[in-house]
């Protein structure tokens, strides 16, 4: 290991292989970090963009972070202090997520369940099981909410719940895990129009055009707004139990998702 790869700091990016976890992952990786790059199902996407890190890349891992014993697993592989990184963990950034839409009295007990164990109890369970890295590094978690956890969408209601439950999560763990640890949380607003053809957002749909009526810089965000956001909480050693919305000022202006 060149004595570079030795000094630089050791990030873990959730859902790292597409979107916005993609641009996370990246950004982190120009600025000097080493990243463990965290997939699901996206095997080819995750393989791609670890060649394409080269060094960078302390190595991808797969798990369904709905799942227990792959989170433990997960856990057991960055914390070998035989493994590539030494056990060290400077960043966790919680960026998987789900994303799921449907009517309240359609949905069940079961949808709501799964909606909660990957966007809330997932990073949470993370967060507890890499305590111990972060705290001997003095090193900082970034998690990755949704504008859906301050202002109710319409269809979402699973969503939104899971969301704002871990937006007060961080800032309990900001409280939980001082003077060691620093916990912060980023909020994003639209910085993506949905993939696979949702007829919804289409190119000139009257949804595209209402949300873009709502955003007061009258243009939707990019993955890269969100990776420069986390970068900073990353970096800024006195800030911590906060949340910043990158919605262009959608929230602020009372700007309301349509579903």
């Amino acid at each position: 290991m060149e004595d570079s790869e030795q000094v630089a700091p050791i990030a873990l990016v959730t859902g790292a292989a597409v979107r916005v976890g993609r641009a996370i992952l990246t950004r982190l990786a120009g600025a000097g970090y080493r990243v463990w790059l965290h997939y699901h199902r996206s095997e080819a996407a995750a393989a791609e963009l670890a060649e394409e890190l080269g060094a960078r890349c302390v190595g991808t891992i797969q798990a369904d972070l709905a799942a227990e014993p792959a989170r433990a697993a997960l856990a057991v592989r960055v914390l070998d202090p035989q493994g590539p990184a030494g056990g060290r963990l400077d960043l966790l950034v919680n960026s998987a997520a789900s994303f799921e839409r449907g009517e309240f009295t359609a949905r069940s007990d079961d949808d709501l369940r799964r909606v909660l164990e990957v966007n809330l109890v997932a990073p949470l369970s993370l967060v507890r099981a890499l305590a111990p890295a972060l705290t001997a590094a003095r090193g900082a978690v970034v998690n990755i909410l949704d504008v859906a956890g301050l202002q109710p969408w319409r269809g979402y209601l699973d969503h939104c719940t899971a969301k704002a439950a871990l937006l007060m999560a961080t800032k309990a763990l900001a409280i939980e895990l001082a003077p060691a640890v620093r916990v912060n949380g980023v909020a994003p607003g639209t910085v993506a129009w949905p993939e696979e053809g949702d007829p919804r957002f289409a190119e000139g749909s009257e949804i595209r055009a209402r949300i873009m009526r709502a955003i007061p810089l009258r243009r939707i965000g990019t993955p890269e707004d969100v990776a420069e956001t986390v970068l900073f909480l990353a970096r800024s050693a006195f800030v911590s139990g906060q949340v910043i919305a990158v919605d262009g000022g959608r929230s602020a202006a009372g700007g309301v998702a349509g579903g």
